[in-house]
């Protein structure tokens, strides 16, 4: 990323880890009157030692050659201070080893930002499409192919105040729904719903630095399992600052509170946190750091109606060395507790992430990247009769980016 200057959007990036494709210096784009659309194209090609991501059975440690094919139309536009931008997306995702597991992914994402004045302003963000859960399968061995799902996605924040008030309040709202494609083997509590809304207030007490009360609700379901679902209220209390033109970040620690569906079940109450804090030493590095404590849906395995319990951490670094060359490094580790819709510990699992890509721009609108990505896995049952399925895996990707 070339010219970093912003560390407010840079915080928006906190907890993601390395992409396999660089974005390129400078896109361009082809004016349609008052819009601008860009259009781009990647190809990638690797290796996965793990494709199914399994430590043991008919599946474990099955390796591929992988390709990637992506195709994107970003369509953007500008009215003073407030932006739009639309992108229809496409990516074909092949293994050659194993054929049946291919997919191709494909759905519309958006961003709007709308000035309303000084005052008042709403952000709104979506995503429709088709996707895949990677490295999972319908039927085991038996049938290989990713579950397949549509995601339906909508998130909004409206904020009343003038940002460099000595109050404001953020009111906000989000909605994604999966429903999975009904194939045989494909267990009906597969399809899952996740509904938050809630409050953050601010009071300035120092300059470029916030207090800040968050009350929010979040609702979990796993919506053709009768009884599956859990609601999450929490109260938190924190800060959020931007101390100097090299730091920025936010904290809040406080209680959240779990209230099943299933009948019989009491309810559970626990400390949690979120925290996000970027550093940049200089204009042509950067540094992020993000944890957060939470409840949230199983996504290792789509074929469940579990939940988790646990603690999920981040760091990254991303240095531009020259014009043209970057890297980005990032680790992530996860430790959480895997549950049933009782509240019963099922099993324990610690995952540690590693990523390192090389970024070179060749050319104002062509990029290639080089990178790395293991991923360490264990888990340990608590309860006899489940499966406790730790793996390791190594990804390798080099790709190259054009805007067309």
């Amino acid at each position: 990323m070339k010219g970093i200057c912003k560390l407010s959007l840079a915080m928006a990036m906190a907890g993601y880890g390395v992409t396999a494709v660089a974005a390129v210096e400078d896109a361009g784009h082809v004016n349609m009157g008052p819009v601008e659309v860009v259009p781009m194209a990647a190809l990638a090609i690797g290796h996965d030692d793990n494709i199914f991501r399994e430590g043991e059975g008919a599946l474990a440690n099955k390796s591929s050659t992988v390709v990637n094919v992506d195709a994107s139309a970003a369509f953007k536009a500008q009215q003073g201070m407030s932006t739009y931008e639309a992108t229809l997306a496409a990516k074909n995702t092949s293994f050659t080893s194993e054929s049946d597991a291919n997919f191709t992914d494909y759905g519309v994402t958006g961003l709007i930002h709308q000035e309303f004045n000084s005052r008042n302003r709403l952000d709104v963000d979506f995503d429709l499409g088709r996707y895949h859960d990677a490295g999972s399968t319908i039927d085991g061995a038996d049938n290989k192919e990713a579950p397949e799902f549509t995601r339906t996605r909508g998130g909004l924040k409206y904020g009343f105040g003038s940002t460099e008030a000595m109050m404001r309040a953020d009111l906000f709202g989000n909605y994604n729904k999966q429903d999975y494609q009904k194939t045989a083997g494909d267990k009906e509590g597969s399809d899952r719903k996740t509904v938050d809304y809630g409050t953050t207030v601010f009071y300035r007490f120092m300059p470029k630095t916030d207090a800040l009360v968050e009350i929010k609700q979040r609702e979990l379901d796993y919506t053709n399992e009768q009884g599956a679902g859990y609601d999450i209220t929490s109260y938190l209390v924190g800060l959020n600052w931007e101390a100097t033109a090299k730091t920025s970040g936010y904290a809040k620690l406080g209680r959240r509170y779990r209230d099943a569906s299933a009948s019989d079940v009491d309810r559970q109450g626990y400390t949690g946190w979120e925290v996000g804090v970027s550093y940049m030493p200089v204009d042509r590095s950067l540094f992020q750091l993000s944890t957060s404590r939470d409840y949230g849906l199983e996504s290792e395995n789509p074929q469940t109606a579990d939940f988790t319990q646990g603690t999920a951490s981040s760091v990254s670094w991303n240095h531009q060395w020259t014009g043209k060359i970057s890297t980005n490094a990032s680790y992530s580790y996860t430790d959480e507790e895997v549950q049933n819709r009782f509240g019963v510990s099922q099993k324990d699992r610690a995952i540690n992430q590693f990523g390192l890509s090389v970024d070179w721009n060749l050319m104002r609108n062509a990029a290639v990247s080089l990178s790395y990505e293991v991923s360490d896995r264990d888990e340990s049952a608590r309860q006899s009769g489940v499966d406790a399925n730790g793996y390791k895996r190594n990804v390798y990707m080099l790709s190259g980016t054009v805007a067309l």
